[in-house]
């Protein structure tokens, strides 16, 4: 009878001789998921400065579009012509890199290029400026750059400057969803879906 096996002592090396193998299997498992995780985290933060990078490129040629259509700080050495060609490069850089930031982000972009240019109103010709040739502040007829040329190079159906501005903010919101720059006072992350 003691060389006979019964079932508790049976069970007990099964499981003794399972314990090993559960854990280097869990283990393995576990390895591979931090990697992916790892991984996953490194193309994070290869998108964000990549996003950066361009956002670097874009941010000084949306603030002349802004002060050009808004009549503050440069407005007075941005001519119509020179806004269309910031425009352009601005086009370029959004367009080649589009793939990188959200769809809300690209549609603010093109929301606020909308306020700024009437992209479509023409065939075979640059977008006309939708931007007041005159407010409160100023009247881009007294620079010295001014020519009767020049209104040919304007809609007649200019947009205020509030359109300009809300559209503008709303690009730089989306601008610090993509980038993950928060406001004082709010978590990172907003728990939006994205």
């Amino acid at each position: 009878m003691a060389d006979s096996w019964n079932s508790v002592q049976i069970v007990t090396v099964i499981v003794a001789a399972a314990t090993p193998v559960t854990v280097a299997v869990l283990g393995v498992i576990f390895a591979r998921a931090s990697r992916k995780i790892e991984q996953v985290q490194w193309a994070n933060q290869t998108v964000v400065t990549r996003r950066l990078d361009v956002f670097d490129k874009l941010a000084p040629g949306l603030n002349q579009l802004l002060c050009f259509a808004t009549f503050v700080g440069t407005w007075k050495e941005i001519d119509p012509r020179k806004a269309i060609a910031i425009k352009r490069d601005l086009d370029q850089t959004m367009y080649a890199n589009k793939v990188l930031f959200s769809d809300e982000l690209f549609k603010a972009y093109h929301r606020f290029m909308t306020s700024l240019f009437d992209m479509f109103g023409t065939t075979g010709a640059d977008a006309k400026v939708r931007a007041p040739i005159e407010s409160e502040w100023g009247s881009r007829r007294d620079l010295p750059w001014w020519n009767d040329v020049m209104g040919v190079l304007f809609t007649d159906n200019a947009v205020g400057l509030k359109e300009i501005q809300d559209a503008y903010d709303a690009l730089g919101e989306q601008f610090r969803a993509d980038l993950y720059v928060t406001h004082q006072g709010r978590p990172l992350l907003t728990g939006q879906a994205e």
